[in-house]
């Protein structure tokens, strides 16, 4: 059956630019068809038409680093300073008694609240990801789901990740496929981020890691010998553009030119960055040095909350301050970010990122009524600086219509509500 959403304004992020007002785009089952002029479409009989009047419809959000089932500790590590938060290595009490059902209903409300705000892809990771696959397979969402990799902190567990990839396999058109997740390089020998990037020429997974994400990672990775992160990246063979690097935060100007001349991808995540660091990664350095940087919000653990638009306008403001220069990170620039230049950091412009025929129906549409987002004279920076994921009314992954009206179609809230409710009961049962 074909899907005709007609009548919106139509922002394609396609390599010309093209803002279509009003416009129309066509899905035959889980593809884009037909992106253009209204009248160039006839509706024929079993069509469903979408009246997009007085909506923005564009591609869904990519979110290149989070990890959804910490949902579940929203607001249980507030006020740290950076060096309590090292100490505590991940942070939120009563994680140590959390079971790995937990993190399927904290993914389930994580990713929920991901797709209510727009975001349609994302790539996380964690040490209980067969689990975590699976909630992101039940709400339908776009994901690259990686097991983490360490040696030094904690055993590895190359049999699980590899399990995972055999599993959900690699292919970059499967809705959820598989990365390879290190962890850092503090966390990881070199040994072992060597035997990654053997793995990942094998087997053609992409790589996701931390890096450069704390000073003390940096005093450690010093003791190896290695003059921060990213050097110790390029020096195991990890950097690349399948790589993305999440923070990169505390990193001189031979590294930037080291993710620059690589291609590897660096994931910025802003409000995280701020709340855990109280600074940001060099992302106008990083920028003009040629370097390709996307946006993550991490977990719900240190930015409360996982909607892109609020991290496209962190980004765009708090790097304005950190560089001191107003013109720095134009809204078309943070608007790549979290479509195009994202498809492009998880292998996936061929298939998503943008409204082109051929891709998938990864679309999200926004009411256009609301008094924050009046008047309409730059839909670019009306869409960065204003529009919010609650503007987000429906959404499609694969052609498939998963938000309707604001209504999660084929997801029980409540029942998501319940478990979480039943897990924290549990937890708080069992002391604090």
């Amino acid at each position: 059956m074909r899907q005709i959403l007609r009548g919106g304004t139509v922002v394609t992020m396609n390599p010309r630019g093209e803002i279509l007002s009003p416009g129309t785009v066509v899905v035959d089952d889980a593809r884009i068809v037909h992106v253009g002029a209204d009248a160039a479409v006839t509706v024929r009989d079993g069509d469903a038409v979408v009246d997009c009047r007085e909506h923005l419809v564009m591609p869904g959000l990519i979110n290149t680093h989070t990890h959804a089932g910490f949902a579940l500790f929203r607001g249980l590590a507030e006020e740290r300073t950076r060096e309590q938060w090292f100490a505590s290595a991940y942070g939120p009490p009563y994680m140590e008694r959390a079971v790995p059902e937990d993190y399927y209903w904290g993914t389930m409300l994580g990713g929920l609240e991901m797709l209510m705000n727009g975001t349609t892809c994302t790539a996380d990771r964690f040490s209980y990801m067969a689990t975590i696959a699976e909630a992101f397979d039940r709400l339908g969402m776009r994901a690259v789901v990686c097991h983490t990799l360490r040696d030094i902190t904690a055993p590895l567990e190359w049999d699980r990740a590899t399990a995972l990839i055999d599993r959900w396999g690699v292919a970059a058109d499967a809705r959820i496929h598989c990365g390879i997740g290190p962890h850092a390089p503090d966390t990881c020998s070199d040994d072992l981020l060597r035997r990654i990037r053997r793995a990942a020429r094998d087997t053609g997974a992409r790589i996701f890691i931390h890096c450069s994400q704390a000073e003390a990672e940096l005093a450690a990775l010093r003791t190896r010998g290695h003059r921060g992160g990213v050097h110790c990246l390029a020096a195991t063979g990890i950097l690349g553009p399948d790589a993305v690097a999440a923070h990169c935060i505390y990193i001189d100007e031979d590294e930037i030119r080291l993710l620059a001349d690589s291609g590897t991808w660096v994931s910025h995540c802003p409000v995280s960055a701020a709340r855990i660091e109280g600074r940001l990664a060099p992302v106008p350095a990083l920028l003009r040095a040629g370097a390709h940087v996307t946006l993550g919000t991490d977990w719900a653990v240190t930015n409360n909350g996982m909607d892109l638009f609020d991290e496209m306008k962190c980004a765009g403001v708090l790097n304005k301050v950190a560089a001191a220069d107003p013109s720095a990170l134009p809204s078309a620039v943070l608007l790549r970010m979290a479509t195009i230049d994202a498809a492009r950091a998880l292998g996936l412009d061929a298939h998503v990122g943008s409204l082109e025929p051929g891709k998938r129906a990864d679309i999200i549409a926004l009411d256009m009524r609301g008094p924050h987002l009046q008047p309409w004279l730059d839909v670019v920076a009306t869409l960065v600086y204003s529009a919010k994921g609650l503007d987000v009314r429906h959404v499609w992954v694969d052609g498939r219509c998963l938000v309707r009206d604001r209504r999660p179609v084929d997801v029980d809230v409540d029942d998501v509500y319940a478990n979480v409710g039943r897990i924290w009961t549990r937890l708080r049962a069992n002391g604090a």
